[in-house]
């Protein structure tokens, strides 16, 4: 009997080790890993489209959109921090014909999480859209994929 007990109170340790999360990914780890990195200053939207955040390795998005106008297959990964430490991972790829855009983050208007295959990518002053787009839950017009500011943008020299 005390043998049982014994296996059993090794079980219910190892399984409490598996349950601990692993260390939150953090705005560095996003710099290793060559992400765009979109640090909100806030969690109102309102507040994000007029600048309340802060934007590193842009140059990525210009590229990659510079890309997608060109034809030519390209692939990008953009972390999004919330003030509250959140991070969500969203990514863009194009092979020559179709931009998928998997979305984590899903909390911009007009926006929801999912896998959306999309034929053009548009940049409106410091925002960018994916249109005429699908999903596994239909098709879906026009998406927000992605905020900046002007002057991130600017800089880029694009």
């Amino acid at each position: 009997m005390k043998k049982i007990l014994w296996g059993l109170g090794i079980l219910f340790v190892a399984a409490c080790s598996e349950g601990e999360t692993e260390e939150p990914y953090t705005i560095e780890d996003a710099k290793k890993d060559g992400h765009v990195i979109v640090e909100h200053q806030s969690e109102q939207f309102d507040q994000i489209k007029n600048g309340a955040l802060k934007v590193e390795n842009i140059k990525d998005m210009t590229a990659f959109i510079h890309n997608v106008e060109q034809g030519a297959e390209d692939e990008i990964a953009v972390s999004i921090f919330n003030p509250d430490g959140s991070h969500y991972q969203n990514s863009f790829s194009y092979d020559g014909e179709t931009i998928r855009f998997v979305n984590n983050y899903g909390a911009y208007p007009s926006s929801p999480a999912g896998t959306f295959d999309c034929e053009y990518m548009t940049q409106r002053g410091p925002m960018v859209y994916v249109s005429n787009c699908e999903s596994e839950e239909g098709d879906i017009s026009t998406l927000l994929s992605f905020v900046a500011t002007e002057k991130a943008f600017r800089e880029t020299g694009n």
